[in-house]
C-alpha cells in the first residue's frame, strides 16, 4: 500500500504581478521572512491589485498569511480580516529596510510577536 501526503505546506504566500515588480524588492521582501524562520512560497498571478493578490495569498496559505505586490503598492493580509482592510500596505517604492520589515511582520503575524516599524 502507497500512502499519498500532499497535505498543504505551513507557509506564507507572496503573490506577485508578473513582470511588474523587481526582483530585488521580492527577495528582501523574502529574506523579511526567513529571518524569522519562517518559510514561504512565491507565484507570479496575472495583473491585479495588490490587495487582492494579498487576500488571495492569506486565502491559499495553510497560516492564513499572504503578501500581494504590485508595481506600486506591497499589502500584507490576514485570513481573518476583511477584505478590504489589510494589516499593512506601503509603497511599493521604498527602502530595502521597509521590504524586510513587511516580510518580517508576514512571520510575525504567525508567531505573534511586535510588528516592525514601516
Amino acid at each position: 500500500m502507497h500512502a499519498s501526503f500532499d497535505a498543504p505546506k505551513p507557509e506564507i504566500k507572496v503573490f506577485h504581478v508578473r513582470n511588474a515588480v523587481p526582483k530585488d524588492v521580492i527577495t528582501e521582501i523574502l529574506l523579511g521572512i526567513e529571518e524569522e524562520g519562517l518559510p514561504y512560497s512565491v507565484e507570479e498571478k496575472d495583473p491585479d491589485t495588490a490587495l487582492y493578490l494579498a487576500y488571495q495569498a492569506a486565502e491559499a496559505s495553510h497560516l492564513g498569511v499572504g503578501i500581494g505586490i504590485d508595481s506600486s503598492e506591497i499589502v500584507l493580509h490576514h485570513i481573518k480580516l476583511k477584505e478590504d482592510e489589510p494589516l499593512f500596505s506601503i509603497s511599493a517604492q521604498n527602502t530595502e529596510e521597509n521590504y524586510r520589515s513587511i516580510g518580517a511582520n508576514a512571520a510575525r503575524v504567525i508567531k505573534r510577536m511586535p510588528f516592525k516599524a514601516l
